[in-house]
């Protein structure tokens, strides 16, 4: 039998291998994906929300049917949908020395850099160029990172909603950690586990079941319900998923992390509400997983149960959009619905583009051109 060697194959045989070698190179690296279940179980174990060693949402989520896995295939043949239509604006920011009363510099996705009480809050920081266990694979970047790790000012405190890919992304926490050495990680249970495999020291890490609070740099960080799953390898709901509401002297936020509607956030308005600013989730919605991600107008009705169902001041921020390709809707598709919505409620949003400050309490930032600059990506 004549042996063809990999550097004389041509054509459609040499391609296949390319993509073989690509994809086993691409194979999850074990430290990306975390800790393992039993060390995470260390982290969990006495949580009344644990059933037979898995968390689960509180409502109902609903399952996939066969027509609706079915219809999961369109993410494989979507093509450009979702995608920009030209490159994205970004900003490259302008950090402060000394950080404001409220305001808040949006980096992308989930990642923004919230100052509050001249704290520095830094939420689901993902600086790398796929939200993936493998840079090689998965969904990348549609715009730049605004800046690097390196550009950060110091951090005092790094807020994690869970354990996704596209929230809590290895490489940025190890340099943040490095970047930042006496920054406190606050996260839901479960998370810090995969925290200290990253050499994150125990002492720095502050942990939180729905329903507790944990104190950091001055500032209050209760952790919330949301509705949604994590997990990072084959084994889904190992770790808690987490909203925020922070309360500092004379400031306070709401993160919404992940989450799909719920009516338990009326009750974080209640608790902690009204709130300076939220932050809300507002993309990466399908009829596919109508329970887990809020569409834009669910987003607004978050915004307003978090405000107690007043009209009120806060303003809200749209994250998770615009950075990554996670579902089906076209790319500008959450901000024209969210800003629909809003007007229609009487809600005050802020649309910055990945980069630029807006100071809350000031009343300061990027003016109304600069607001819609995603118009010019459509």
């Amino acid at each position: 039998m004549m042996r063809t060697s990999i550097s004389e194959l041509t054509g459609p045989g040499r391609n296949a291998w390319t993509s073989l070698r690509q994809r086993t190179m691409a194979l999850p690296p074990l430290q990306a994906v975390g800790a393992s279940r039993e060390t995470i179980a260390d982290h969990v174990r006495d949580s009344p929300h644990l059933h037979d060693g898995v968390f689960a949402n509180v409502e109902p989520t609903t399952e996939l049917t066969e027509s609706q896995s079915r219809a999961a295939m369109e993410m494989f043949r979507r093509g450009k949908v979702g995608t920009p239509g030209a490159p994205v604006a970004v900003t490259t920011p302008e950090f402060v020395d000394v950080p404001a009363q409220l305001a808040a510099t949006w980096l992308g996705h989930a990642t923004v850099l919230v100052e509050i009480d001249g704290v520095r809050v830094l939420t689901d920081p993902v600086f790398s160029r796929r939200c993936s266990p493998s840079q090689l694979v998965g969904p990348a970047r549609m715009h730049r990172a605004p800046c690097r790790v390196a550009d950060l000012p110091r951090i005092d405190v790094v807020l994690l909603s869970h354990d996704h890919y596209d929230h809590l992304d290895v490489e940025s926490v190890v340099a943040l950690s490095a970047q930042s050495p006496d920054a406190v990680f606050v996260a839901p249970i479960g998370v810090g586990a995969h925290l200290q495999g990253w050499g994150v020291a125990p002492t720095r890490i502050r942990e939180a079941d729905w329903g507790e609070s944990v104190d950091a740099a001055g500032l209050t960080f209760n952790c919330c319900y949301a509705r949604h799953f994590s997990g990072r390898g084959l084994v889904r709901n190992l770790t808690l998923w987490a909203s925020w509401a922070v309360q500092g002297r004379s400031a306070n936020f709401f993160f919404s992390g992940d989450s799909g509607p719920s009516d338990r956030f009326a009750e974080v308005g209640e608790l902690f509400g009204p709130f300076g600013l939220t932050l809300i989730a507002i993309g990466a919605y399908d009829r596919l997983w109508p329970d887990i991600h809020l569409d834009p107008e669910q987003a607004v009705s978050t915004h307003q149960m978090v405000s107690r169902g007043e009209v009120t001041d806060t303003v809200m921020l749209p994250i998770h959009w615009a950075t990554f390709n996670l579902a089906l809707h076209p790319w500008a598709d959450p901000v024209q619905r969210l800003l629909t919505a809003a007007d229609e409620r009487l809600v005050p949003v802020v649309t910055p583009p990945p980069g630029a400050r807006f100071d809350v309490v000031a009343g300061t930032g990027p003016g109304i051109a600069e607001q819609t600059w995603w118009e010019a990506s459509v």
